[in-house]
């Protein structure tokens, strides 16, 4: 016996797949924008950046270079990330063992930053939960508001194990990368 089911008649969001997102990319869909995601099979798209956030993301870039100086990781300014068949996240900074031309592969990704300033609670729920469940070794979210870091490390399918929260003007050490210090006191 066949069940039928009813005709739904509401809009549905679609889902797409990474190879969709990358589809639409290559086709010039998403040119105009800053910066376009694909979080789970749903795009996320992000117009202004505003002074504030981009003050921030050029200091913290500034201090992450001169710490991964003469390192073999590579600091990538909003780089995207293949984690999997749905989720193409765009971190605004990253430290990666070694970037494919077109997209870092999630093992390859040691620490993805998110700087916050409108996208907080997102930054520290949905896309939190998603770098760990990948097995992102460390996730750092910038609370520009807050003037705070939450560094996030040891992922676990729901989120990850350890978290601490450090204001600017502070130094924070990676929990995962020996001997990366960067001094945050040029953000605040």
């Amino acid at each position: 016996m066949t069940l039928q089911l009813p005709l739904s008649t509401s809009a549905q969001p679609a889902k797409l797949s990474a190879r969709d997102f990358w589809l639409l990319a290559d086709g010039g869909a998403f040119e105009g924008f800053v910066k376009t995601e694909l979080i789970e099979g749903v795009l996320q798209v992000v117009n202004a950046v505003h002074t504030r956030h981009a003050r921030i993301h050029a200091a913290l870039a500034g201090e992450l270079g001169i710490a991964v100086k003469g390192s073999t990781l590579i600091l990538l300014a909003t780089p995207s990330v293949n984690l999997a068949g749905d989720s193409v996240p765009e971190p605004d900074l990253a430290l990666a063992s070694r970037a494919d031309d077109k997209a870092v592969a999630a093992v390859d990704l040691r620490l993805a930053i998110e700087i916050s300033d409108t996208t907080l609670d997102f930054d520290l729920g949905r896309k939190m939960r998603l770098y760990a469940r990948h097995g992102v070794p460390e996730y750092w979210v910038v609370d520009v508001e807050g003037k705070v870091i939450h560094q996030h490390w040891q992922p676990l399918a729901s989120g990850y194990a350890q978290e601490r929260v450090l204001a600017f003007g502070t130094v924070i050490s990676a929990a995962t990368i020996d001997g990366l210090n960067v001094p945050t006191a040029p953000l605040g």
